[in-house]
């Protein structure tokens, strides 16, 4: 099933946009209110750790897909 990204935001609110393209296959880490991104690479653990010491002690771990994927 595929969905608008307007439909994805309003059936999933609380969400964060879809991350850009260029960190396809990366993690990527929001801000506390999931409207930056705050670090990004591919090994998850250094992700956390960049993301912690930007002051976000709890940021949102996002990978990144390179297709139109809500889930």
């Amino acid at each position: 099933m595929r969905m608008t990204l307007e439909e994805a935001k309003r059936r999933f609110p609380g969400r964060p946009d879809p991350a850009p393209i260029e960190y396809a296959w990366q993690w990527v880490a929001w801000n506390n209110d999931q409207t930056q991104i705050v670090a990004h690479g591919r090994d998850f653990g250094s992700v956390l750790d960049e993301a912690r010491a930007a002051g976000c002690e709890d940021p949102l771990m996002q990978m990144v897909v390179p297709t139109p994927f809500i889930g």
